[in-house]
């Protein structure tokens, strides 16, 4: 995202426009100022431009505060960040925010769920005119389509990584990798590097953004021993842990299976819409050769109903029933076979993953217990085979902070966390 904002603040003309804001929203810690800190990014990026200058001024005091004090600002102080922020946003003629590590923004701080999240990024990019790109890893797929509104108002674009296997992808994948040696400061033989694309595509399992790091770990390693070439032997040292390639590789797997599923099933649920038949309320013709009488009939039954409506009759409530200590209350009991399977409303969590942890960590550790990166819900894994995974479970909808020692993922990596 760097580069394309680059790429298109140097091909824009007019200095006055500023096209591209690139921000990475702060991971929940404390308090809700998640929100706030994403105005304070924006007016730190623009607080140069000659237009924004004079509103900087107003909210200067509420930015140079610490963290800790900001959690106690008010109403009007949170209403005039939102203004110079959005005002800021208008007077540079942004086109564009890409928020790096979306998710982030999605999982909120504990005190705003997901739709609220979305409604309040639907009404900043209304009332600024300015497009907001959310980029991050798979955890990002869960907070898409969660109504009608904002389906219609998104778009979703899958970078997934480059599969070998396909000649068209391996094609695509050997120009990245040609691309990025020639521009790696050594000597560096290309042709004999790229009759190799096999071994480059597993030391960094498809994905570009590895294969960089891997580039660049090399060179360093190079530098730190007054080399002038990048060699095979400095490339095997630096390679990616095959640990760490295994974490990449599942969670990639479970990504993209997880993206083919929602777009499998969901084409089978619209499919089924489309084949039920119209209720018998819209159908209103009647079919061609019917009798007069029974034309007769219904517009005496209409006429006969206008009637009674225009004198309506009386209408008694009877008086409540006072109800016993310790009854049930009204409500609709299971009907079917005693071991048929309920179904369960539409609130379950979209996290059913495999976790890259193995049962030796989690026995080392004396930790069995996981928090769901998507809902927060902690739940006690206790794998049967060697595949540990996280299980279904209803979405969580307290915002309670957990407490205890649990395995929670950071970046990407599942770690215990120290309370």
């Amino acid at each position: 995202m760097g580069v394309v904002a680059e790429r298109l603040t140097r091909e824009e003309t007019d200095r006055f426009v500023v096209p591209i804001l690139v921000l990475e929203p702060i991971p929940p810690d404390q308090g809700p100022y998640l929100r706030l800190d994403y105005y304070r990014q924006i007016i730190e990026a623009l607080k140069e431009h000659v237009l924004v200058k004079e509103l900087v001024g107003s909210v200067a005091h509420l930015m140079a505060q610490p963290r800790a004090t900001r959690l106690k600002l008010g109403a009007i102080d949170w209403l005039k960040m939102r203004h110079v922020a959005e005002q800021a946003l208008i007077r540079a003629h942004v086109r564009a925010v890409f928020a790096d590590e979306g998710h982030r923004l999605m999982q909120g701080d504990g005190s705003h769920s997901v739709d609220e999240q979305l409604e309040w990024l639907k009404s900043l990019s209304n009332r600024t005119k300015v497009l907001h790109v959310l980029a991050g890893p798979y955890t990002l797929f869960g907070f898409r389509n969660t109504s009608g509104q904002l389906a219609r108002r998104g778009r979703d674009i899958h970078f997934a990584r480059y599969h070998v296997e396909d000649k068209e992808e391996r094609t695509d994948f050997v120009a990245a990798l040609k691309y990025l040696l020639e521009r790696v400061p050594l000597e560096v033989d290309v042709p004999a590097l790229l009759s190799r694309w096999r071994w480059w595509a597993s030391g960094c399992v498809g994905c570009i953004g590895v294969l960089k790091d891997w580039l660049v770990d090399a060179v360093a390693a190079t530098f730190v021993q007054h080399g002038t070439s990048l060699t095979e032997e400095i490339l095997t040292k630096t390679m990616p842990h095959p640990a760490r390639r295994l974490s990449l590789e599942m969670e990639a797997h479970a990504g993209e299976r997880q993206v083919a599923l929602h777009n499998s099933e969901n084409a089978k649920k619209f499919q089924v819409l489309l084949k039920q038949p119209p209720k018998k309320a819209e159908q209103t013709e009647s079919a061609p050769g019917s009798s007069s009488k029974a034309a007769e009939a219904r517009e005496a039954s209409t006429s006969d109903k206008g009637v009674r409506s225009s004198f309506p009759l009386p209408q008694v409530t009877p008086k409540p029933t006072p109800r016993r200590v310790g009854s049930r209350a009204p409500e609709r009991d299971p009907v079917g076979e005693a071991g048929a399977p309920l179904e369960r409303k539409n609130t379950s969590c979209p996290f059913t993953e495999v976790i890259p942890v193995t049962l030796v960590q989690m026995e080392e550790a004396n930790l069995f217990c996981f928090e769901c990166p998507v809902c927060l819900a902690v739940r006690d894994v206790h794998p049967k085979g060697t595949i540990v995974r996280f299980r279904w479970h209803p979405r969580r909808t307290t915002s309670t902070p957990n407490r205890g020692r649990r395995w929670i993922r950071r970046e990407g990596v599942w770690t215990p966390s120290d309370s």
